[in-house]
Formats: C-alpha cells, sequence, structure tokens
C-alpha cells in the first residue's frame, strides 16, 4: 500500500484527488474506491494504485490510522 495525502474531495460528486506522500504526484479516486466512512482535505490515507486505460488511479482508499 501506498501512503498520501488527500488534496481535494467531493463526495457528492463521486471523486476527488490524492497526493503520493513525498512526492507532487496525483491520482484521482472514485468514491466507490473508499474504504473509510468519511474523508476530509489534508487526511493522512493508504491506498493501491491501479491501472486501468485511462492510466493510473488510487483504490481502497482509506484513513492511514485503519486496517
Amino acid at each position: 500500500m501506498q501512503l498520501g495525502v488527500i488534496i481535494f474531495f467531493l463526495p457528492e460528486r463521486g471523486y476527488g484527488y490524492l497526493r503520493l506522500e513525498g512526492t507532487r504526484e496525483e491520482f484521482h479516486f472514485r468514491t466507490r474506491n473508499v474504504r473509510s466512512p468519511s474523508l476530509k482535505k489534508g487526511d493522512l490515507v493508504r491506498f493501491y494504485l491501479r491501472q486501468d486505460r485511462g492510466g493510473y488511479y488510487a483504490d481502497e482508499v482509506r484513513l492511514a490510522g485503519m486496517g
């Protein structure tokens, strides 16, 4: 799993962006890929990087303190 920080999240629109910890790389994620009950800007999260036709995205996004 990777570590990152939420930089933007609009749950009502179904997506957000996070930045890989210690880098400037940003990845999008969809609400359906979130495994924590609530996320907000600035939260430290763990996630897996996955790839599809459109490139890389964050999957199984959860707060870093959660299993």
